[in-house]
């Protein structure tokens, strides 16, 4: 039920009205940024489409077969295509499902059931790093298939930004001739990243930042943490629930700590324990610890940008607004530092992480350049 959404009152009200209006596309676009809960909405959506006992004519019911079925996502006219890892004989038009290697596809059906079990889960799979041909190419023969009457066969892509350019143009010749019956939903974070004439062929629907306070609603109620904590999380996440949840999993309070001890340790010049930091954050090679970490770090620096200015009440502004005398002290000591630099190194180095280089050489590497732009 649209319950199950946190925040979104516009979207979900726009999604009623396509719905009881039946003007439904052959294609959405939902696009927002991460963790608002764009997949959420496509799996409510699509159950919607397909309920057999609607709730006051536009919620779906969550009890009838065909909502159980796409909310365990197991329903056999409803797929969720997300980017795999390289399977065996890729380039075939057969289910690429099928040709995951043994320990890729029992990580693909773990991650299925962690976002079948919550829906602003984002699925992480190693070495997945683009939506493959061979999904769309899966897509474009099941699309086809006949289905009983009143089923609509949905197809949610989603981080649609993530396909190829032959992806992308196998997809845009289903979208250019769309059978009945049938719906696509692409998500992205990015929207500038899909081709324009994905974009124009879609009914775009725009998802808004969540607050804090609404984040903070929803952690509460899925997780037991120190109200301390989840006050962090929600108001240092950017309006991302599932950048939230993950930092709290993480462990907010010890991330962001690693973070500003990393910094102090390569202003002290003591090279030793920027490499132990290192080395402790790239353990296990976790990517999305390491992307964290960055994260923390990119916003102290941007918080260290807000105490410059000094605007007239500028310690509201901030995102690490408990820490803002260490700030200060920060700014004073190095007046003349290189914030602007130091971004684009943190994003650049936030860029590598998707390639094949050591995570840990990654951070140590960093701290040199950092070192140099505080200078």
């Amino acid at each position: 039920m649209w319950n199950n959404i946190t925040g979104q009152a516009d979207t979900i009200t726009k999604l009623k009205s396509i719905f009881k209006t039946r003007k439904i596309s052959h294609a959405y676009l939902f696009e927002g940024n991460d963790g608002v809960g764009k997949d959420a909405a496509a799996i409510e959506f699509s159950k919607l489409l397909n309920c057999t006992n609607l709730v006051n004519g536009d919620e779906a019911c969550d009890k009838c077969d065909n909502c159980k079925k796409i909310t365990s996502l197991r329903s056999e006219y409803f797929k969720m295509i997300f980017a795999l890892p390289a399977g065996k004989n890729d380039d075939s038009d057969s289910d690429p499902i099928e040709k995951l290697a043994s320990s890729d596809f029992e990580a693909y059906m773990e991650q299925l059931e962690l976002k079948s079990e919550n829906p602003y889960y984002k699925i992480s799979l190693s070495n997945a790093n683009n939506i493959r041909i061979s999904s769309i190419r899966d897509l474009v023969s099941k699309i086809y298939l006949s289905a009983p009457a009143g089923i609509t066969k949905v197809f949610v892509i989603s981080e649609s930004d993530k396909m190829r350019n032959e992806a992308a143009n196998a997809l845009l010749k289903i979208l250019e001739e769309p059978p009945k019956n049938s719906v696509i939903i692409l998500t992205t974070s990015k929207l500038n990243s899909l081709p324009q004439t994905i974009i124009g062929r879609c009914q775009r629907i725009h998802f808004e930042s969540l607050t804090p306070e609404q984040i903070s609603v929803k952690l509460k109620a899925n997780a037991d943490y120190p109200a301390k904590q989840i006050e962090l999380a929600s108001k240092i996440s950017f309006g991302s629930y599932s950048r939230a949840a993950v930092l709290l999993e993480m462990g907010v309070d010890d991330l962001r700590n690693r973070a500003i001890e990393y910094m102090i340790s390569l202003l002290k010049n003591d090279f030793a324990e920027v490499v132990t930091i290192s080395r402790s954050i790239s353990v296990k090679n976790d990517k999305e610890k390491v992307r964290n970490f960055l994260f923390f770090m990119n916003v102290w620096i941007r918080d260290l940008l807000r105490v410059r200015n000094q605007s007239a009440g500028f310690e509201a502004e901030l995102i690490n607004s408990d820490l803002a005398e260490r700030l200060v002290k920060l700014n004073s000591n190095f007046p003349n530092s290189d914030i602007f630099s130091i971004i684009l190194d943190l994003e650049e180095a936030e860029k590598l992480i998707g390639q094949n280089v050591s995570l840990a050489l990654i951070l140590i590497n960093l701290s040199i350049k950092l070192k140099r732009h505080f200078n």
